[in-house]
Parts: C-alpha cells; sequence; structure tokens
C-alpha cells in the first residue's frame, strides 16, 4: 500500500480499486491489492476487524447497526 492513511488518500485507493476491478486486471494499472480482514463478533456483540496478516485490530463497532439496502 502506498502508507498514506488519511481519510482522503483512502477515498482515492477505494475509487482505484472500483475502477481497476471492472477491467478485471487491477496489477496492470499498478494498483494494489485491495487488504483483506478477518471479521469477527465478540460475545458482547463487538464487531472487529483485524488485518488477515499481522492479526493488528484494523476497526472496533461496539454498537453495530443492521442495514438493510
Amino acid at each position: 500500500m502506498t502508507g498514506d492513511h488519511s481519510a482522503d488518500g483512502g477515498r482515492m485507493l477505494a475509487r482505484t480499486w472500483t475502477i481497476a476491478a471492472n477491467y478485471r486486471t487491477p496489477a496492470d494499472y499498478d494498483v494494489p491489492e485491495a487488504p483483506t480482514f478477518h471479521g469477527e463478533r465478540c460475545d458482547d456483540g463487538t464487531f472487529v476487524l483485524s488485518d488477515s496478516e499481522s492479526g493488528e485490530t484494523v476497526l472496533t463497532a461496539r454498537a453495530p447497526t443492521t442495514v438493510r439496502r
């Protein structure tokens, strides 16, 4: 990844992944692979996302809400 963890950098990278994925070959556009996270719901209802490689916690949602789309 680029190491830019700012909100603007993340949004731009997300757009780039989306556009590249439409062409099915993101690597051809020098787009890094999207990260994968392991998700787990704890006994107290907390939802935790952690980095699949390092195991480091990326996001903790203490009161997740189900959304219908």
